[in-house]
């Protein structure tokens, strides 16, 4: 028995996308088309299959019977399809990466959407194995952490510099009216903890490097290894803080943090990459760590730090 002659995929396509969306413009933001392309698709598949898919009252939509038992069976369909391509291609591969977890929180969560979109076909594991031996026992492939010193049994890639910078909310910033290091005598401090364990600078460092008494850095919140949350209560307006500067450039970005005064330490701790000499992920780990890289490169010349002045602690 001969097949009925099927209306065009891409106009069953586009009527699928706006049943599914309940919107011409979400789903024309889908198919990279515009929502007066997708509304004619739609409107000759009417004329093609002489029904009436959708009625539409001013700028709102709603689908109709005969479009609701279309959209069941193309949904079903569609869903076939793609089942049927998966079939027969490579298995999507899987890299597991393990790290901190406020760099997790703060750096490479929000951009793991853009490393997806330019590697679809690679799944992406987060964990947070801080030993050597889960590289083995527990399938570690890549590893990010902060330090300075270097590991025997794995590859390492020593990245960006780590450095603390002063930052607080604009509202803050303008409230208190801060414009100079001496304003902060006057107003709550944030600790960040978390580079003690590597013998990094703090608040009492700053204060001495800029001739003020350490003993008024004896004051504020202290966060310990929770980076995350300092950065947070900073953008929530609960003060200064002197935050790392890589996991907070993307609030500084974003505007929900800003830089009142200077300088910047820099903390002689660098981020690092890890992995293991393996022959099967090798090309994975390449394309993971180049693009890391370039992430690291771009949010160092987005964050405006560069033009203060920098401490250098040894």
């Amino acid at each position: 028995m001969p097949y009925r002659r099927l209306p065009p995929l891409n106009a069953l396509r586009s009527f699928e996308a706006v049943a599914r969306h309940g919107s011409f413009k979400s789903a024309a933001g889908e198919l990279c088309v515009t929502p007066a392309a997708l509304s004619q698709q739609v409107r000759k598949l009417e004329e093609d299959l002489g029904v009436e898919l959708f009625t539409r009252e001013n700028r709102s939509i709603t689908i109709t019977a005969a479009g609701m038992r279309l959209n069941a069976g193309l949904t079903e369909g569609f869903m076939r399809i793609r089942d049927a391509v998966e079939s027969v291609t490579p298995a999507h591969k899987r890299l597991v990466v393990s790290c901190g977890a406020p760099f997790a929180a703060k750096w490479l969560t929000p951009r793991l959407g853009g490393f997806m979109r330019e590697h679809p076909n690679v799944g992406i594991s987060l964990t947070s194995s801080p030993d050597n031996e889960a590289y083995s026992s527990n399938g570690v492939d890549v590893g990010i952490c902060l330090g300075h010193s270097t590991q025997q049994d794995l590859e390492q890639e020593w990245l960006t510099e780590e450095t603390l910078v002063p930052l607080a909310s604009p509202a803050f910033i303008e409230e208190h009216r801060l414009s100079e290091p001496r304003d902060i005598m006057r107003v709550p401090i944030i600790w960040d903890d978390g580079l003690a364990f590597a013998g990094g600078p703090t608040w009492e460092t700053w204060f001495a490097e800029l001739g003020l008494d350490p003993a008024n850095a004896n004051r504020g919140v202290h966060f310990g290894r929770h980076n995350d949350r300092a950065i947070d209560a900073a953008a929530a307006g609960a003060g200064v803080a002197l935050c790392r500067s890589t996991l907070a450039s993307m609030d500084i970005g974003s505007g929900r943090l800003a830089i009142p005064f200077g300088p910047v330490l820099a903390t002689g701790v660098r981020y690092q990459l890890l992995h293991r000499a393996s022959a099967e992920t090798a090309a994975l780990v390449t394309t993971f760590k180049n693009w890391l890289i370039g992430e690291m490169t771009g949010a160092a010349n987005d964050c405006p730090l560069a033009a203060e002045p920098r401490l250098a602690i040894v």
